[in-house]
């Protein structure tokens, strides 16, 4: 089966990962993750880019960002993953793959939708069992996010502000959200969307973005279509004419 095609218009936001090659470390120590944030903020700079989350973790990443009108999410990761990987060979004397290949990127309809994807991907810490509290992990957007470090990184995203009438009980709203576990129904869709590429998304949201970019919402059925079957009249003119 085919590679699903990726969306591509102004204003959408993405859930991007990749992880490393066999599932190989891409972070070996401290210095490894401080490499990849300035690599993302010299990227962000080249090919301008909203980022609304992250988690880095020892074999993969995540991002949650929006393109800015006109750049091209398949630009922003191959330039972020290059800079990775060439920085990562120079300073651990390595050569070959450092990434699986192609990275995911599906699309998050940016309400309530871009809010899980957030808490999902910024407590895999926690699920990882890594940590009993965020706050102990220092390479996810939770600290601004939960606690208002500043980080130079991050937009605002647009829901937030519908998490509180003031950034003080935004953050503590959003300290209870993050460590309290996904459902298993919401885990399902969010790993469906991660595995298939398809949009995180409403059902009445993915038709319509589906006509605007004139994409399947539904996936299609493996392997060759069925034959069309002729109809009565059709098979009694081919029985005339043998």
């Amino acid at each position: 089966m085919g590679r699903p095609l990726r969306p591509v218009a102004d204003g959408l936001v993405y859930h991007a990962i990749n992880r490393g090659n066999n599932r190989d470390r891409v972070f070996a120590d401290d210095g490894d993750f401080r490499a990849f944030l300035r690599a993302l903020a010299q990227t962000q700079l080249r090919y301008p880019f909203a980022l609304f989350g992250y988690a880095l973790m020892s074999n993969h990443f995540h991002l949650v960002l929006r393109p800015e009108p006109g750049q091209s999410i398949s630009r922003i990761l191959q330039s972020l993953t290059v800079a990775h990987t060439w920085r990562y060979h120079r300073r651990h004397h390595s050569v070959g793959h450092v990434w699986q290949g192609r990275f995911k990127s599906p699309v998050i309809q940016d309400d309530d939708h871009l809010l899980t994807v957030l808490r999902y991907v910024e407590a895999n810490p926690l699920r990882a069992g890594m940590v009993g509290d965020l706050k102990e992990y220092p390479w996810t957007s939770y600290a601004a996010h939960g606690l208002g470090r500043a980080d130079p990184l991050l937009r605002e995203a647009p829901v937030w502000s519908g998490l509180g009438a003031t950034e003080t009980a935004r953050q503590a709203r959003w300290r209870r959200r993050v460590h309290e576990l996904l459902t298993e129904r919401e885990l399902a869709a969010l790993r469906r969307s991660v595995t298939s590429g398809r949009p995180y998304r409403s059902d009445a949201w993915a038709a319509g973005m589906g006509q605007l970019l004139g994409l399947a919402t539904t996936p299609k059925r493996r392997g060759r279509p069925p034959k069309r079957q002729p109809a009565p009249n059709e098979q009694a003119k081919t029985e005339k004419k043998i």
